[in-house]
């Protein structure tokens, strides 16, 4: 009898720590997702105002968006979370890294209109843009844009 108490305590003993690092595994997206969803959207609305430039109908500079770009890539994820994020690797079922492809999708941003501004664009850069913006958007349940900064042809 007591080998069966004792079987049955070590089990218990063993779950628990397997259950309190799965912990921070669960619900992982869906707690970034309200977090990061509103600057999620104002990237969406510089790359408008971008694609609005391109056909002369903004007037904020290529150097502008993109810094702001670059401001909401440090907010969307910092160093720090990107580590935090990072440690989620030893989850049992995968965790998408949202921050980390968000963050991308900012600083894609960044260079695409940085390159706008110097007359370099390329459909690598709006591509190196677009994928990872796809993926952030489908993350935050968001239809991807389609603008003139996206397309390739």
């Amino acid at each position: 009898m007591t080998l069966r108490v004792g079987i049955v305590a070590l089990g218990a003993a063993l779950a628990l720590p397997l259950e309190a690092e799965a912990a921070p595994c669960r619900g992982y997206p869906e707690s970034v997702r309200s977090a990061i969803k509103h600057r999620v959207e104002s990237l969406r609305m510089i790359e408008r105002e971008a694609g609005d430039r391109l056909l002369g109908l903004d007037t904020r500079t290529y150097p502008f968006l993109a810094g702001e770009a670059r401001k909401l890539g440090d907010v969307i994820a910092s160093p720090k979370m990107l580590k935090d994020e990072d440690d989620l690797n030893r989850c049992r079922i995968g965790v998408p890294p949202v921050r980390r492809i968000c963050r991308s999708a900012a600083e894609g941003l960044t260079t695409l209109l940085d390159a706008q501004e110097s007359g370099a664009v390329s459909a690598e850069l709006k591509q190196t843009y677009a994928e990872p913006m796809r993926q952030c958007e489908g993350f935050m349940g968001l239809q991807p844009l389609k603008t003139t900064i996206r397309t390739t042809d």
